[in-house]
């Protein structure tokens, strides 16, 4: 018969470990350094084996505990994820969004509210661009790459096209008449590897001005605004800066774009708690793309 395994010592032994420390997992965890230290104790016995060796500079993991930690921390993330799933309320839609594609979907997602308000959209904002629902708490994602990914349902929501944008007052004094009289202008790059330029000025031709000059911004949000406050000229894809060229705090020099290749897509699970719901909002995404 299978002795019950101490759950409570168990996430007792995590915090202690990611700490390597009684005392600070003490205050984590609102308890004693005592508690803690008895915890383990209990643990320990329940195993027959130590699992930290107490050193003057802090606790260290034996090859068994070692062993354990990943064990258990991932069965906790698991049971996290699991019940975070099961408690969401029915009618709760959980997306995650890469922030670059938020100019985009924000607004889509604030119509889509007004139209259905028993449906509440819960947002997470984050720097990547894919998404594990098999590890993740969503019912669905917006992505960027080459392709949705796999063992996932998808919409392609539109193909990114890059073009240089920047304040009308910034052709005022310094037209731009050909590509190569960007080499006269500070260069905006929203990605720190400056690829979106360095595609660009290779299709257009721009031999003369230097793909890695210029000022380099953690966000597309933060080089647009560099660009409508007439610090430069950025380069963004056509979609996403939209409502800034609508408004005419941006304009385009060029007419020259370039499709990269890459896409923005919804993504959801081939099943999921909130199935019915992931698949009123794709159709109704579906319809404001085709509008």
């Amino acid at each position: 018969m299978l002795r019950m395994l101490p759950l409570n010592a168990l996430q007792v032994f995590v915090v202690a470990a990611r700490h390597g420390s009684f005392t600070r997992a003490a205050k984590e965890l609102c308890l004693t350094q005592g508690a803690v230290s008895r915890q383990i104790l209990s643990l320990e016995t329940h195993f027959g084996f130590p699992l930290f060796l107490r050193q003057a500079s802090g606790l260290v993991l034996t090859p068994e505990g070692e062993t354990l930690l990943p064990v258990v921390s991932d069965c906790f993330r698991r049971i996290t994820d699991v019940s975070e799933r099961l408690s969401r309320r029915h009618h709760d839609l959980a997306l995650k969004i890469s922030t670059c594609a938020m100019r985009w979907v924000l607004p889509k997602i604030m119509q889509f509210q007004r139209e259905y308000p028993a449906i509440q959209v819960q947002l997470t904002t984050t720097w990547q661009h894919t998404v594990d629902f098999t590890a993740e708490p969503y019912d669905a994602a917006v992505v960027y790459g080459a392709t949705p990914g796999a063992n996932v349902q998808a919409l392609r929501l539109f193909a990114e096209t890059l073009t240089p944008v920047c304040a009308p007052e910034t052709l005022l004094g310094h037209p731009l008449a050909h590509p190569d009289d960007l080499a006269g202008h500070t260069l905006l790059h929203p990605t720190r590897d400056h690829s979106d330029w360095r595609q660009w000025l290779a299709h257009a031709g721009a031999s003369l001005v230097d793909p890695n000059s210029g000022q380099n911004f953690a966000s597309l949000d933060l080089a647009m605004h560099a660009a409508a406050q007439g610090f430069g000229v950025a380069i963004g894809d056509v979609a996403l800066i939209g409502d800034d060229l609508g408004m005419k705090r941006l304009v385009r020099p060029f007419d020259i774009t370039l499709e990269t290749g890459q896409s923005y897509f919804l993504v959801y699970p081939h099943d999921g708690v909130n199935a019915d719901k992931v698949e009123l909002f794709k159709q109704w995404l579906a319809s404001q793309t085709q509008a």
